[in-house]
């Protein structure tokens, strides 16, 4: 690196890095495990490297998964400023520097690595990803959002996207009982539920008696 890290942690507050075909030597050597990714799926709405605003991403990737309920990533020691996982940090974290992100720029969106790329053929688990890829497909989140933009394609858009959560949400749960899947577990399987994909377009989610209903937040 040409700059001397300031041990900031602003890097590792935004989130940890997408990994690379090299950080496959990591999973394999138990140096990380799958609990300690997350799925981000392809259409899902991310901001990419230097990009200004959040767009859905053209292919499927894995993260380093967050803490608190947020991206900052988990390695990262607060009361320290530094990584717990210093010496066996992905690829994209050694080539981070602040004051160069040509290295970075150079890998981006590069020989990602996928949750398939991480278990066995014959992993039970990996049938089960590949069904809820085919039955639940991420939707096409731009379309989401011009839809619920008029108020003529609004509703008919709303009632298709309450079938659809419903639908990831019994997958889901028909999955954790019957691999007693951690939370976890899960979000690397399966990426983030679709309900909560769409909380940026301003979709909010409830669940009643007669199940999940969404509705748009005021403004």
């Amino acid at each position: 690196m040409s700059g001397a890290c300031r041990r900031c942690g602003l890097c590792c507050r935004q989130g940890g890095p997408a990994l690379h075909g090299p950080d496959l030597a990591l999973l394999r050597a138990g140096l990380l495990l799958p609990d300690d990714l997350i799925t981000i799926r392809r259409g899902e709405l991310a901001i990419e490297l230097l990009a200004a605003t959040p767009e859905p991403v053209a292919r499927e990737f894995l993260k380093l998964a967050g803490q608190s309920g947020g991206w900052c990533c988990k390695f990262f020691d607060e009361a320290a400023s530094g990584c717990r996982r210093y010496s066996h940090r992905p690829m994209a974290c050694g080539l981070l520097d602040c004051t160069d992100t040509g290295p970075l720029l150079a890998i981006a969106g590069q020989d990602l690595l996928t949750r398939f790329d991480c278990l066995e053929a014959d992993d039970p688990l990996m049938a089960l990803m590949r069904e809820h890829e085919q039955d639940c497909p991420c939707p096409d989140l731009n379309a989401v959002r011009r839809d619920l933009r008029h108020s003529a394609t609004a509703p008919e858009r709303l009632a298709a996207l309450e079938a659809a959560v419903a639908r990831d949400l019994q997958f889901r749960q028909q999955a954790v009982r019957r691999l007693r899947l951690s939370l976890a577990r899960e979000l690397f399987a399966f990426g983030r539920p679709l309900f909560q994909l769409l909380r940026p377009l301003g979709v909010q989610a409830q669940n009643g008696p007669a199940g999940i209903r969404l509705s748009l937040a005021p403004g």
